[in-house]
Parts: C-alpha cells; sequence; structure tokens
C-alpha cells in the first residue's frame, strides 16, 4: 500500500517538474543577436535609410569619442550598438541600437510583414528608446543645449525612412 503512495508520488514529482520545466521554457526571453549595419544595407540601400544614415551623428557617434572615452562604460553604452555573435564590436549608434537586434528578422521574407518581424526581435522605436542615451544622464559638457523633444526628432528623422513615410502621408491627404 505505502509502495503504490510513494510510485503516485514520485509520479506527481516528476509531471509537476516537467510542467514547471516546460512552462519556464515557454516564458524564456529569446535572445536575438546583432548584425550590423552592412547587413541591412543589403536591402536598405535601395530606399536611400542606409546611406542617409551614414551621414547622421548616429552613424559617426563613436568617431566622435577620444581614445579615453572608447574606454569608457558610460560613453560606449550610447556611443556603439553592441557586438556580434562572432564578436565583431559595432561601433557608432547602428540599426539595431534602435530597432533591436537582427539575427531574426533580417530576411527580406520576414522584413515584409511588419507583425512577423516583430515577432522575431524587431522594435519600432518610441520615445523610451531615445531616452535610454538622450536623458540627463550625458555629462554636461556634451548635453544638448536643449531638452531632448521626441516629436520634434522623430518629425527631423533619423535617417531617410521617418522622410519616406510623412511623403507618404502627405500624398495620402
Amino acid at each position: 500500500m505505502v509502495r503504490k503512495y510513494v510510485i503516485a508520488f514520485a509520479i506527481i514529482c516528476l509531471m509537476t517538474a516537467f510542467a514547471v520545466t516546460a512552462y519556464g521554457e515557454e516564458k524564456a526571453e529569446v535572445k536575438h543577436d546583432f548584425v550590423g549595419a552592412k547587413k541591412c544595407s543589403i536591402c536598405h540601400k535601395k530606399d536611400n535609410v542606409y546611406p542617409s544614415w551614414l551621414e547622421t551623428k548616429h552613424a559617426k557617434a563613436w568617431k566622435n569619442l577620444s581614445a579615453e572615452q572608447q574606454k569608457d562604460e558610460n560613453c560606449v553604452g550610447c556611443h556603439s550598438t553592441g557586438t556580434t555573435a562572432k564578436g565583431v564590436f559595432l561601433e557608432g549608434v547602428q540599426c539595431e541600437a534602435c530597432h533591436g537586434p537582427g539575427s531574426d528578422y533580417k530576411k527580406k521574407s520576414i522584413m515584409q510583414d511588419r507583425e512577423l518581424a516583430m515577432k522575431n526581435g524587431l522594435l519600432i522605436p518610441d520615445e523610451k528608446t531615445c531616452l535610454k542615451c538622450h536623458n540627463e544622464k550625458v555629462p554636461e559638457e556634451f548635453r544638448s543645449k536643449e531638452k531632448f523633444d521626441f516629436e520634434k526628432m522623430k518629425a527631423a528623422g533619423v535617417h531617410a525612412m521617418a522622410k519616406k513615410e510623412e511623403a507618404k502621408k502627405e500624398e495620402g491627404k
């Protein structure tokens, strides 16, 4: 009789362990890897997003740091994007600094479906995205004279994509 209870208890423990493991795996956050702006450029040269980004302060952010600042983690975090799975350091504020690591949404077949791209890691930048770097933690000597204004900066466009979308809106009126 005791043996039946021990076996039943063991089965319940195993089922509970399985359920907890399965639930944990289901809730685990998927880690996407950075691929770098050059990969993005394969498609985004045609729509002028990549070439126009190259002209921005974001693209040049790393080069604007002194050698000493390039070793300061407080500077590196906002003036670089991260590291690819292969260990390549991504200088400057590249596409993925705002749009999220692109390893799982970079394919054209995925990017053509915005919802699918977002399920695969694409982020649509918002004010919170920008405020990760454009905030009061920026040392006074480097801080903009004006408070960061998301709507104003969004209207100005970080690259051609914003200008292209604005033109589409104007055509629709």
